[in-house]
């Protein structure tokens, strides 16, 4: 990405703030309170209106703007239809309450289920896989140990998102270093250290969405040592240059240190004691907890295999995704061409894992006589009318902000925002990760769109650039917690299609807090430290 672009003046940006607003008060203010789709149509065609008249855009550059975003949408879209499919097999063949009442059964308590499913599992999840899979997931999973839709969805948003940097084995981190040019080692343990706070800051806020403030009195102490061993473990698999599974090994050793503390009275996680799962533990087919759950380990197992280098290097060149020139605005505002734009990697990404963990499962169910007929087209059926409208808000809110992206209205509105905070640029940075995260939907493409600017802001201000860097990543991977692609995955997988406004109003505060102790550590490093 480079050329001048278009000039930096408050009518400008002005301009380009327009499809952003208007896709925040169409869905979340007044009386309008409008669908996904309906408020993505309506800030998408504002884009190709100020994109042609206002940044210079001809009518090839609004088609091959908007076509990037049909791709990438289709690579989030293969995510949610494939995890849609998955969890209405399962629910069809009765697996649904069987999972649901065993985990309910070895972790009792409700807080604990939440932090150990929602907050250390789901960055687990996150570090294997990533690609909005944590939510995919974690999402049906809590719904299924009885929590509300709202409240599950919310959760596994929020709950995954201290993982999204070093997550998808540290694709966000690598990109941040690129473009910022700093050393990894450098870079990756400062980063890692810096994550620490809020990342036990979004534990409480998983806690406050489970219990409120009576959650939280009963369980810090138990978030804290959690939240600690999240941290330790990460900066640790850092220092020795793993980053890759940074967030893996931090989300095992999370899960495994809120299992203990499950078990042991006094430390506000205890419910009943855990027991054994008993043979009685199934459905009138006889599908067991290992039997229903299946298709999640196969897809766990492959999501793992995946990553290993001789697959991921046989696998490079089998994928799909459509090749982009080089375009140039009126304005001057250049993109590089790019080959195979947000390829679907058909041995890494999570779609077809997905599909294969089905298909394997389905030879498991017809070799044990638990599959009846019906279940595939029954599944199909419900899937298709849980994704239609929700497909339709992922792809014109992605195309709205991909077009953005190419006309320069995104870079504008960064520079914008970096170069009016001055002294307080370190509060309002990790806010620009924010931004790129909620319109992309990627920490990735968050880190790809502004990581350079942010660094050249901090060298022209003379602070801190690690730092800077540091405090950008780590935003736009909070950011994910309202990111509309995971939004909308979160509603349809638990039966909240349409009600996007719901999720959204509900995350949107929880992701400000965390933010916010992000710029304020960023901003004491910088200022009190003196780094």
């Amino acid at each position: 990405m480079s050329g001048d672009g278009p000039e930096l003046t408050v009518t400008n940006v002005a301009f380009a703030a327009i499809p952003v607003f208007l896709l925040i008060v169409t869905m979340l203010v007044g009386k309008l309170k409008w669908s996904a789709p309906r408020a993505g149509a309506v800030s998408w065609l504002a884009a190709v209106v100020l994109s042609v008249f206002v940044f210079g855009a001809d009518q090839s550059i609004v088609v091959i703007g908007s076509s990037k975003g049909l791709s990438l949408s289709l690579f989030v879209l293969t995510i949610i239809w494939t995890s849609v499919l998955l969890y209405n097999v399962i629910e069809k063949m009765g697996g649904i309450s069987v999972i649901g009442a065993t985990m309910t059964r070895l972790v009792r308590d409700p807080l604990a289920q939440a932090l150990i499913v929602g907050w250390a599992f789901s960055g687990l999840v996150q570090g294997v896989a990533g690609f909005g899979l944590p939510v995919a997931v974690v999402a049906p999973l809590l719904l299924m140990m009885g929590f509300s839709p709202v409240r599950a969805a919310v959760i596994a948003l929020v709950g995954h998102s201290w993982a999204v940097t070093y997550g998808s084995l540290g694709s966000s981190f690598y990109t941040i270093q690129l473009v910022s040019g700093l050393d990894p080692d450098t870079l990756g343990p400062h980063m890692a250290a810096m994550f620490a706070v809020p990342t036990i800051v979004t534990g409480f806020a998983v806690a406050h969405l489970q219990g409120g403030f009576g959650a939280i009195r009963k369980g810090w102490f138990a978030i804290l040592l959690i939240g600690g061993a999240i941290s330790v473990s990460m900066w640790l698999t850092t220092v020795v240059g793993a980053y890759q599974v940074a967030a893996v090994v931090a989300g095992l050793v999370g899960c495994g240190v809120g299992w203990g503390l499950s078990r042991i009275p006094g430390l506000g996680l205890y419910g009943d004691q855990p027991v054994d799962l008993k043979p009685d533990n199934q459905s009138p087919n006889s599908l067991t907890f290992n039997l229903a759950f299946l298709p999640y380990y196969v897809l766990f197992a492959l999501s793992i295999a995946s990553q290993v280098p001789v697959v991921r290097e046989f696998g490079s060149d089998l994928r799909f995704g459509l090749d982009y020139p080089e375009t140039i605005t009126a304005k001057g505002f250049v993109i590089s061409s790019v080959e195979a734009y947000a390829p679907i990697r058909f041995l890494n990404h999570p779609g077809p894992l997905i599909l294969a963990s089905l298909g394997i499962s389905y030879l498991v169910y017809r070799f044990r006589g638990v599959w009846h007929s019906g279940v595939g087209i029954s599944a199909a059926k419900a899937t298709y009318s849980q994704v239609v409208s929700n497909s339709v808000g992922v792809g014109t809110m992605v195309m709205m902000a991909l077009l953005m992206t190419t006309v320069g209205m995104t870079t504008l509105l960064g520079e914008a925002i970096a170069r009016a905070t001055g002294p307080a640029f370190p509060l309002l940075s990790p806010y620009i990760g924010v931004l790129g995260t909620f319109m992309t939907g990627s920490n990735t493409n968050s880190n790809a769109m502004f990581g350079a600017l942010q660094v050249g802001t901090a060298q022209a201000l003379g602070i801190g650039l690690v730092t800077i860097a540091a405090t950008h990543s780590i935003g736009a991977s909070f950011g994910s917690a309202i990111a509309m692609s995971k939004v909308m995955a979160g509603t349809v997988l638990v039966g909240l299609s349409g009600k996007e406004r719901d999720v959204l109003v509900k995350a949107i505060p929880y992701c400000i807090l965390v933010v916010l102790t992000v710029g304020i550590q960023a901003w004491v490093i910088i200022n009190v430290l003196d780094e």
